[in-house]
């Protein structure tokens, strides 16, 4: 009396072998859903193993699945990898413009603003008593340059908002 194994799709009966079920390349090429050139190359890195001028169908998927699995815990090793070189790679390419002069430390920057903005400010705040020994011209004077310095102060707050820089702490 012979053993019979069901299918999960629709219900057939056929008698069980002793033997495992072996097919060709190209019909395990079609039961992997890949090409027969791919087996061949799953042949050759000793993944699949050839029985004659066959494969065992069970034994040749549960090593392709393997193989897959393996693939993918390796892929993610190598993004992590990748990513990595791709951080280090940023980090020497903005030293390098550092060096050259192309990128600049963005606090000698502010640092540099704020002493040229200075200088500015204390040489416009001396000009009337510099430039006129008349009150009126000197008020006049510096009405403008009051009116110079919100503008100047208008367009700096203008920028930051635009920049979404947060305000600066009031000092006492």
């Amino acid at each position: 009396m012979s053993d019979t194994v069901i299918n999960v799709g629709p219900s057939v009966a056929r008698p069980r072998s002793r033997k495992p079920a072996t097919v060709s390349a190209s019909a395990l090429a079609m039961h992997l859903d890949c090409s027969r050139a791919y087996i061949g190359k799953l042949e050759a890195e000793g993944v699949i193993r050839r029985q004659g001028d066959s494969s065992p169908l069970d034994q040749s998927r549960v090593a392709y699945l393997r193989h897959l699995r393996r693939e993918r815990r390796q892929s993610s090793r190598s993004e992590a990898d990748v990513d990595h070189v791709r951080v280090k790679t940023e980090m020497l390419q903005l030293r390098l413009m550092e060096k050259r002069r192309e990128l600049v430390r963005r606090d000698d920057v502010d640092d540099l603003i704020d002493e040229l903005a200075g200088i500015t400010l204390t040489h416009l705040s001396g000009m009337a008593a510099r430039c006129s020994r008349d009150m009126q011209v000197r008020r006049n004077i510096d009405a403008i340059v009051d009116q110079v310095r919100r503008e100047l102060a208008a367009t700096a707050l203008a920028k930051a908002d635009e920049w979404n820089e947060p305000p600066l702490d009031k000092q006492v």
